[in-house]
């Protein structure tokens, strides 16, 4: 049986496709586009732009934010939790200094249920 996703999930598991999708597009377009020559700045911001990308690294953002919050409040009432209060509350206070950290509170809270 497959597990329900919370909001939260499912806002995350869309904006990563849609940035992923807005990433490849944006990279096709810069590797024709230096083809051509040299990759000025203007022809970057528009190539950004044009593909969405910025857009779609906002709501990425907007989505992890909103996921890692949702998965600190789930996890509060949880024994493996309230034994390591500290240590975990630490880890969540200084996710967005540790790509590491990040990386891995979101695969743990896509994974809960």
């Amino acid at each position: 049986m497959k597990k329900q996703m919370s909001e939260q999930q499912k806002e995350y598991k869309d904006a990563k496709e849609v940035f992923e999708k807005a990433n490849k597009e944006f990279e096709q377009k810069l590797a024709a586009t230096k083809l051509l020559g040299t990759v000025s700045q203007e022809t970057m911001e528009r190539l950004v732009e044009d593909t969405g990308l910025h857009t779609a690294l906002n709501r990425l953002g907007a989505a992890e934010a909103a996921l890692l919050k949702w998965s600190h409040e789930m996890i509060q009432s949880e024994r493996d939790y309230l034994q390591n209060k500290d240590t975990v509350d630490r880890m969540y206070a200084f996710i967005d200094s540790n790509p590491h950290i990040k990386a891995q509170l979101i695969q743990a809270a896509m994974k809960m249920d």
